[in-house]
């Protein structure tokens, strides 16, 4: 990786930008003796639960148990169906086959988000995803579970700032899930994620649930998933300084906008507020692109080259297409300007503009 001109994702530069301010924090929670469940943990919690406007807020040892055990506390169970799309990171069908669910995959929009399921039998719950950063349809969506009393997961990993209309990612559903994967916009130098809820039953279950259900009478059995203090601490700091960071984020989408034709971009609806997790952008000749832009220094990803359902080709045809032309471009906010702009002018150049 460090032979890169320009990495995928600037972590470096965030800890270097951040590095009195982090440290001092990490010192702190060292100092107090407390390993984990401390102080630290529970002000990052209760300024989560605040700032997306949710009434609890529960940190764990990753999204994807975060995922699991809000599928686990809302009561669905081996026996119950699962909407998922078809295209998203490995964990989100992943936490419902750990449940133990049946899952019926559901065809994207052109954006990647959950498509129509209307003609579809009525499942025990959804669990969908704001991929790359841009959120789904929320108001449809919720009128549908609403409607038919189905329980609705949002796997916020990728769009935590994002907005739908005036409704912040993280408060939608019954239960969402932030992730503080290292990729992720608010990145833990570890991992951890967020489950956050207005149910004081599901808060309490998931409370027990990261902690082996010590407590509970409701479940026999529980895991060891929660956050360090340490991290605890780091991420309270990053929480501050969250909203510039997202402007700066912004800052970097825009000029690849300026640079680069905008209907090559997976940009979401333009009502709502994107996180900018991800900058994708679609190309007939993504795979010899991605090799041009290796050897011009650049690193780039693909979101993702296949669908969840992998067994059942040609059944998704908006998702594949999404999977056979999709490239992802570095974005973090301490890009610099004339790393932007390389990267669009070796783009330009591939394609000969």
């Amino acid at each position: 990786m460090s032979g890169y001109k320009i990495k995928f994702n600037g972590l470096e530069r965030l800890y270097n930008h951040f590095y009195v301010e982090m440290y001092s924090a990490a010192n702190n929670a060292w100092r107090s003796g407390k390993a984990i469940l401390g102080e630290h943990t529970q002000v990052l919690e209760q300024a989560m639960a605040k700032k997306y406007s949710r009434r609890h807020a529960i940190s764990v040892g990753s999204a994807t148990d975060g995922l699991y055990f809000s599928m686990r506390a809302a009561g669905v169970t081996s026996w119950h169906t699962v909407f998922c799309p078809a295209l998203s990171y490995v964990a989100t069908a992943g936490a419902i086959r750990r449940i133990g669910s049946n899952i019926k995959f559901i065809d994207t929009d052109n954006n990647g988000n959950i498509g129509n399921f209307d003609n579809e039998n009525v499942p025990n719950a959804i669990v969908y995803a704001n991929l790359f950063g841009n959120t789904a349809e929320y108001d449809r969506i919720k009128s549908y579970c609403e409607r038919n009393k189905v329980i609705l997961i949002e796997d916020a990993a990728q769009s935590q700032g994002s907005c739908y209309r005036d409704k912040p990612s993280g408060a939608m559903g019954d239960v969402s899930v932030f992730s503080f994967d290292p990729m992720k916009n608010m990145p833990s130098f570890g991992s951890g994620g967020m489950v956050l809820t207005d149910d004081k039953d599901i808060c309490e279950r998931v409370t027990s649930l990261r902690r082996h259900a010590i407590k509970s009478t409701d479940f026999d059995y529980g895991y060891n998933s929660v956050i360090s203090e340490d991290h605890a601490a780091q991420l309270l700091v990053l929480l501050e300084h969250y909203d510039q960071l997202q402007e700066d984020r912004e800052r970097v989408a825009f000029r690849y906008y300026e640079n680069l034709p905008k209907q090559i971009f997976i940009k979401g609806d333009d009502n709502n507020k994107r996180s900018y997790h991800k900058l994708v952008m679609l190309d007939d000749k993504r795979d010899k692109l991605k090799e041009y832009l290796d050897a011009q220094g650049i690193e780039t990803k693909i979101h993702y080259a296949e669908t969840l359902d992998m067994g059942n080709i040609g059944f998704y045809p908006v998702a594949e297409n999404l999977c056979n032309r999709s490239i992802s471009l570095p974005i973090y906010p301490f890009m610099h300007n004339d790393e932007i702009d390389y990267v669009c002018e070796k783009v330009k150049d591939f394609h000969g503009i």
